[in-house]
């Protein structure tokens, strides 16, 4: 980083601050700490319990209303089976949650789906029912306008997300033939004649010859090959922690390399509220099985399921025939005593931020910075086929992979609202100068447990096999169980939980 652009970093920095009363001046904008309801969450570490005043029979139980619980709610109910999708928080949608204001609405974690391959049918199919068409003539308005991708780097935006503005003959010699080698990958197949690295994940390859990748950190497998280039690997570190939460030296050759080999398009559909918008595209489909703001404290193998109102003052029993346990694996363990031991993946924390903008910064949808720890931002109100220089919304992203998981949630939690204001514009203040004196408000959102790292050994391990495995009347459900927290391996699981209870 040159003296320039390090002085330009710190009066941004400072400018930042001192909106935000750290220099002694109050902020000219409303907002403050939102988001999931943690406290009530981490009851359930402390065994809270509660008589249930009632018990009810049911059908079908859905615990988590996520997107692989809700997805499994709906084809049950559409299979004719009487569904309760019980949620904690005080709307369904987990990593796909979504708000709005006057100018817009916008996501706050999940924000695109990319076009599906033929082969997906699950995913096809679901789509369809929602009109946004079929392989070969998805409707063109659903997808995301162009233009779509921009980096800063150097003081300069260029177009796409591989750095290209600046770099030297041997960044490029490297940088083409490490996307050569993933084109490869892309095409290959195992002794099993499965694709190597496919979507979803149990529909890879089970040979050796690619297993073997899940061994070793995607960093370790970059060094063994010889790419060593500092822009390629900035590259494939931001694709690893825009995926996975965590970097290339954290997550394994395997997962690396299907961010980069398990897509054929990449194109990709997204809305102003993100993937909330298949969020209420279920809602509206569920109308009476929702039973939001409920904690469920318990869950057993015959089907018992029992949980308390989010405040507290009341607690409720079902017995159903079945169950989904649409929870992330780290929270299932705690409603399952008796639950065989699997290993809880590591999660990785993000902070997400939302920015209502006076004034529009750019024409671009996803804007991400070379020299940053963020993942930059998307503008929701790009999709607007009028797009104006008035009012905007942007959504700024921060995967929270400085320290290990445990002490990075235990650091943002400690946090205070003007430090993670300070943060952000002083960020945001380098490709954008003056943007504080646009900002009329700025929410944070923390997820403590956003996502599963996929660390070596996690993928294709035994823990992970253990994780699929029905234990009494109850299914599982939840990305969880790939070991990727992607759309696609969420709607798999909820589709495989209908048919197995179904069956």
């Amino acid at each position: 980083m040159n003296e320039r652009f390090s002085r330009r970093a710190f009066l941004a920095g400072s400018l930042a601050l001192g909106a935000c009363g750290k220099l002694g001046r109050s902020p000219s904008w409303t907002g403050g700490m939102v988001g999931a309801s943690h406290q009530v969450g981490h009851l359930l570490r402390s065994g809270t319990t509660m008589a249930p005043s009632q018990t009810d029979t049911a059908d079908v139980i859905v615990v988590g209303g996520g997107m692989a619980g809700l997805i499994a709610a709906l084809r049950l109910k559409q299979a004719g089976r009487q569904v309760v999708v019980i949620e904690l928080e005080p709307d369904v949608g987990g990593n796909a949650a979504s708000g709005r204001n006057a100018t817009s609405a916008y996501p706050w974690g999940a924000h695109y789906v990319p076009v599906p391959s033929a082969e997906m049918t699950d995913v096809c199919v679901l789509l369809g029912e929602f009109g946004l068409g079929r392989p070969g003539a998805w409707k063109e308005e659903t997808l995301c306008h162009d233009p779509n991708e921009r980096l800063w780097i150097r003081g300069h935006w260029q177009d796409g997300l591989v750095p290209s503005y600046g770099i030297s003959s041997s960044d490029k010699e490297q940088i083409e033939r490490f996307f050569a080698r993933m084109e490869v990958f892309k095409s290959c197949r195992g002794s099993d004649g499965r694709r190597a690295f496919a979507i979803p994940v149990d529909h890879s390859s089970s040979d050796l010859e690619f297993t073997a990748l899940d061994s070793l950190t995607m960093s370790a497998w970059l060094e063994r090959e010889g790419f060593n280039s500092p822009e390629l690997l900035w590259h494939i570190d931001y694709g690893c922690r825009d995926d996975y939460g965590a970097g290339s030296s954290v997550v394994s050759a395997w997962a690396g390399i299907h961010y980069f080999a398990a897509r054929e398009s990449s194109d990709l559909f997204t809305w102003p509220e993100g993937n909330g918008w298949l969020v209420a595209r279920l809602r509206e489909r569920l109308e009476g099985c929702l039973l939001p703001g409920h904690l469920v404290t318990r869950i057993t193998p015959d089907g018992r399921v029992e949980a308390i109102d989010a405040t507290g003052r009341s607690a409720r029993a079902w017995q159903a025939q079945a169950v989904v346990c649409a929870a992330p694996r780290f929270i299932a363990r705690h409603l399952i005593s008796d639950l065989p031991a699997a290993t809880v993946p590591d999660y990785s924390p993000w902070m997400v931020a939302n920015l209502t903008l006076r004034k529009s910064l750019s024409e671009c949808w996803d804007n991400v910075f070379r020299e940053s720890r963020s993942l930059g931002y998307v503008v929701a109100t790009h999709q607007s086929l009028y797009p104006a220089q008035g009012p905007t919304v942007i959504t700024y992203y921060q995967p929270l992979d400085h320290l290990p998981p445990a002490a990075a949630r235990e650091d943002a939690l400690k946090t205070s609202y003007p430090d993670w204001c300070g943060r952000i514009l002083a960020d945001l203040e380098q490709p954008h100068p003056g943007i504080t004196e646009q900002v009329g408000n700025l929410d944070v959102w923390l997820w403590g447990h956003a996502m599963a790292r996929p660390v070596p050994g996690l993928i294709h391990g035994e823990a992970r096999a253990r994780m699929k495995e029905p234990f009494g009347k109850i299914r599982f459900a939840h990305s969880d169980m790939s070991g990727l927290s992607i759309f696609e391996e969420a709607c798999h699981w909820g589709h495989e939980a209908a048919r197995s209870i179904l069956a």
